[in-house]
């Protein structure tokens, strides 16, 4: 399977707090009720590549003395591995929630703990959940109930989008071509002109001067010409126009989809495609894709144990591999492609097997 490496954590998707500033004064609001005795434990829900691990880590940092954090990156079997060790603060903070239950018979026994656990301790949780498991686990378990500050991350303006991105080089290192530029030549310049001669029965060539044109109109433009150009979208306007329609906000999204198209340090507008998959599945196909993109990311074991079969389980990933809507992180995970999100998203909706 192809590796697609450069969105492997989330972490690394938002930079320091774009978008974030007011999710994070709602949850220091909760950790403040907390210490005066109300414990309101926090859920922070967002879309794959959405920002959510962004910002738990900065929660983190700004009660690095007073929080314990646990991080979940496979389906959890058991019970010890969510038991909280003795020096335990009084912030919890646990990333990864969808990872807590098992899409099958009998695989909800360590969710049933994790409850209990949440409901039982002296403590705030401040849990993050892909949206789509979210909602399931809400609609069976009524999560709303032992989660009642829920911070839902919004998706990033195309100015945030655009730091987002610009904030990894230095400033003017990317070039933004218009994709119709013309070569410009001086005012005055030489070009060979062609003359057919009868005579010699051959072509030769005559040196003649000429007057660019178009340089002059370009330098004779009035005021007026001048601050119409101005008002025009520049290339780069453009470029993040066409990101942010595509990314609907999404930051991990965006990202991917200027790692593609950008030709360093060059990139235009009309290089920056539209992603589009025409998605036939077999119902249970649908199914393993669904559950890729409500765990986030799962192991080809994870997804043998809850389809019980090794060989339709190879048959199912061929298939999502065929349509280029998977790929194999490094860490072994398989995960939706970040460019066929919004498709993937799209056909379960279709199916209602998302919602």
């Amino acid at each position: 399977m192809t590796g697609i490496h450069s969105n492997g954590s989330e972490g690394k998707v938002l930079g320091e707090v774009l978008g974030l500033r007011d999710s994070i004064g709602e949850i220091q609001a909760a950790i403040a009720d907390f210490e005066v005795g109300k414990r309101l434990n926090v859920a922070i829900i967002a879309e794959p590549l959405g920002g959510k691990t962004t910002l738990l880590n900065e929660i983190e940092k700004l009660n690095l003395s007073r929080v314990t954090k646990i991080t979940f990156s496979k389906i959890v079997r058991d019970k010890k591995e969510i038991s909280l060790p003795e020096d335990t603060k009084r912030v919890v903070l646990l990333d990864n929630c969808q990872f807590l239950y098992m899409r099958r018979s009998g695989g909800f026994e360590v969710f049933y703990e994790f409850l209990h656990m949440i409901s039982s301790q002296n403590s705030i949780f401040i849990t993050t959940w892909n949206t789509y498991a979210w909602k399931y686990l809400n609609e069976v378990f009524r999560l709303e109930k032992y989660f009642p500050v829920q911070v839902f991350i919004p998706a990033l303006e195309k100015e945030d989008l655009k730091d987002l991105i610009l904030g990894r080089y230095e400033e003017g290192e990317i070039i933004f071509d218009s994709g119709n530029k013309v070569k410009e030549k001086a005012l005055i310049y030489i070009e060979d002109y062609p003359l057919e001669l009868a005579s010699l029965g051959r072509k030769v060539y005559i040196p003649v001067l000429k007057i660019n044109i178009s340089y002059l109109k370009k330098r004779l433009l009035n005021e007026k010409e001048k601050e119409r150009e101005e008002e025009k979208e520049t290339a780069e306007d453009r470029v993040f126009g066409e990101i942010y329609r595509e990314s609907k906000g999404n930051p991990g999204i965006a990202l991917r989809i200027w790692e593609l198209e950008i030709d360093y340090p060059h990139i235009e507008p009309e290089g920056v495609r539209h992603f589009s998959y025409d998605i036939e599945l077999e119902q249970e196909e649908a199914f393993v894709l669904e559950l890729i993109l409500s765990y986030q990311g799962l192991r080809k074991s994870e997804i043998v144990d809850i389809v019980g079969s090794m060989l339709r389980t190879d048959e199912i990933l061929f298939q999502l591999l065929n349509q280029e809507l998977i790929f194999e992180h490094e860490n072994g995970s398989i995960r939706v492609r970040p460019e066929a999100l919004r498709s993937v998203i799209a056909y379960l909706e279709k199916l209602r097997l998302v919602w």
